[in-house]
């Protein structure tokens, strides 16, 4: 079946002359919403439709859905001709290299990769054969150093030479390679072996790289063999969303092209269909300030648009709500579907507010890349000691408590337990204290037991915040959550999710006064975390800024925005302001109508409460392209909201 004829009319002068462009190596500096994965596989069509062999060329992305994106793009266009097209990530590509010639490495085509699990359970068996530390934090530090030490990001082995060796020599026997490997070990055969080099370059005689910004050293080197000086390459990318610095990327592969590559072109794609002029000023004012860039202006397709709006909160508690507010009404006045939101964030932890308030007020949401707070470990840990304190029947409760932290009580003894509680009709914790009831384990079942007693007992008739942190303390569930953590970003977000809770549980108390019992605080928390997934795509999207890369949203929030938090301290004190600053565009950039930053005035860090200072970007985006909003609504103009939301509800359902 022939290809589908293409309309050239439906490019821009500069997307033309880069689908179509012949010189030579290419550099396609597509600019954010300026539709460079259309330009890519209508550049792989052209070749194909003039003549050039689909098994010739070879696209690489950095990810299986984008892959599979482009493939189904090009399938509409070039019919059956795409299954002779090799279109996959630079790792499947290396792979492919790998069971090609597996006998270079001591393997057999059959070869089996290994990730996360695998790869920890090969580096336990090391680490304890040479008699070292073989403890899941110690495991996972050391598969991270093997890893940097493969792909050259550490300066010296740092000791690691041996245990590296013993690591690949166990690899090796079990004809296995981790992921570092496919790409590590390519590179060393096509430098190593000229027959392989030469039937790899005949293969990949037109060469095209998508988000080329995000590439390593090792990814460039491999790029570098593949594609000799004169040779057909094409890399599309952006420095200014070069975002992924702190897991190999680097922006300068893209500087370095035009000395490695003879008479390399430049096309720079500039011209918006995304967001309005307003967003687009605003994104090219901060990006400005960064002095490692190739340079482009962006410009908007859709029209003028409205100034980008700024917020300043008191906490981040109100930050939260101020956002939903600004939702609901939006929602119901401007006939925008949730869909249409986007929170973005620098951090994870940030979400918890936005959760909270969302979940309150009854907007559906998902939260992309990561598990809702009500799912987390610590969350659910602490919510059983809870209910168990609130109600001693809750057998639930009482399986998941008296199992955090360990207490040497296993199965068989919680079976004898559950046995002992059935026939005797009574709850677990009753079966503990029972005078009839006989176990070798009996001793600590009862501590636990009586333990319990004493927290319910405090949260009925002490302090709210005694009761919570007695309770924490005399569990052990305070020291096994800080203790248990991998790394200390861990554990401060654990402690925060802690934390948390025992906020929201101390507001309760306040409101409540004395006649606020634990069981109605639980009984709330339960209807705000029996949320079903919302299915669809109806649902506000919270992410952070990585995970947002390539979506875009017509109403974007981006909060959070004070100085150590975005940009991020640790990255102002490892000198990697601009990136960070990238990452900011990459924010901004998300948004087609609407866009809000935010920020709080105080926010709480490992449990003081402290004062914040705006993000210095706020300012680098330019006065003339923002507005201040100062002022904060109080609660009458949240009530006029609320009112006008549901008018407009009873309107849609034709009650008035």
């Amino acid at each position: 079946m022939s290809a589908k004829p293409f309309n050239t009319h439906q490019l821009n002068d500069a997307q033309y002359e880069a689908v179509f462009y012949r010189g030579g190596p290419l550099l396609v500096l597509a600019g954010a919403g300026s539709g460079k994965t259309r330009v890519i596989t209508e550049r792989i069509a052209a070749l194909v439709e003039r003549d050039v062999p689909p098994d010739a060329i070879t696209a690489v992305t950095f990810t299986n859905k984008a892959a599979k994106e482009m493939r189904e793009r090009l399938s509409a266009r070039l019919r059956d001709k795409v299954e002779e097209l090799r279109i996959c990530t630079f790792h499947a590509l290396g792979l492919a290299m790998l069971r090609r010639d597996a006998g270079h490495f001591n393997r057999r085509a059959n070869l089996s990769v290994f990730a996360g699990g695998e790869q920890r359970g090969v580096l336990r068996s090391v680490l304890q054969d040479m008699r070292l530390p073989a403890d899941a934090k110690q495991v996972d530090t050391v598969l991270g150093r093997i890893s940097q030490l493969k792909n050259g990001m550490l300066g010296t082995e740092m000791g690691l030479g041996p245990v590296r060796d013993r690591y690949d020599a166990l690899l090796e026997r079990m004809n296995a390679v981790d992921f570092d490997d496919l790409l590590i070990l390519p590179l060393r055969l096509l430098r190593e072996d000229a027959s392989a080099l030469a039937w790899w370059r005949e293969r990949c005689r037109h060469f095209l790289v998508d988000e080329y910004q995000d590439s390593s050293r090792v990814q460039y080197d491999f790029l570098r063999l593949l594609v000799p000086p004169n040779g057909n390459l094409t890399v599309v990318g952006d420095d200014d969303q070069s975002i992924y610095g702190w897991r190999g990327a680097e922006v300068s592969n893209l500087f370095q092209l035009d000395k490695d590559y003879t008479g390399l072109k430049v096309v720079r794609l500039e011209e918006n269909y995304r967001s309005t002029a307003a967003i687009l000023n605003a994104a090219n004012a901060l990006i400005c300030n960064n002095s490692q860039r190739l340079g482009k202006v962006l410009r908007s397709n859709i029209g003028r648009g409205r100034p980008t709006r700024i917020w300043e909160a008191a906490t981040p508690e109100d930050e939260a709500e101020r956002v939903v507010s600004d939702m609901v009404a939006r929602h119901a006045t401007e006939d925008s579907g949730w869909g249409d939101f986007c929170v973005l964030y620098r951090a994870s932890y940030q979400s918890r507010p936005m959760e909270l308030a969302l979940r309150e007020r009854g907007v559906p949401y998902h939260l992309s890349g990561g598990l809702s707070f009500f799912d987390r470990a610590e969350v659910s840990d602490v919510l059983a000691y809870l209910r168990l304190a609130a109600n001693g029947d809750d057998d639930l409760a009482f399986m998941r408590a008296i199992s955090r932290p360990r207490r040497g009580i296993g199965d068989k003894a919680l079976g004898n337990l559950g046995q002992f509680a059935g026939e005797h009709r009574c709850s677990l914790l009753e079966a503990c204290l029972h005078d009839d009831f006989a176990h070798p384990k009996k001793a600590a079942l009862v501590e636990f037991s009586a333990m319990m007693v004493r927290a319910g007992h405090r949260f009925s008739h002490g302090e709210p915040d005694e009761a919570f942190d007695e309770m924490m303390a005399e569990s052990g569930l305070s020291d096994s959550i800080e203790n248990d953590a991998q790394d200390d970003k861990e554990r401060d977000s654990r402690l925060g999710n802690v934390s948390e809770i025992r906020r929201w549980w101390l507001g309760h108390a306040e409101k409540g006064g004395k006649s606020a019992a634990l069981a109605d605080f639980i009984q709330r928390l339960a209807l705000l975390a029996d949320r079903d997934e919302e299915p669809g795509s109806d649902v506000v999207r919270l992410m952070t800024v990585h995970a947002a890369k390539g979506l875009e949203f017509n109403h974007v929030y981006v909060i959070g925005m004070e100085e150590g938090s975005f940009p991020h301290k640790n990255a102002v004190e490892e000198q990697r302001l601009e990136e960070e600053r990238r990452l900011m565009y990459v924010a901004v950039t998300r948004a087609r109508f609407h866009l809000t930053l935010s920020c709080s005035k105080k926010r709480k860090r490992y449990g003081q409460t402290e004062s914040q200072a705006p993000s210095p970007f706020l300012t680098e985006l330019g006065g003339e392209f923002t507005t201040w909003v100062d002022k904060e609504p109080d609660s009458a103009e949240a009530h006029e909201e609320i009112e006008s939301h549901m008018e407009a509800m009873r309107r849609r359902l034709g009650i008035i």
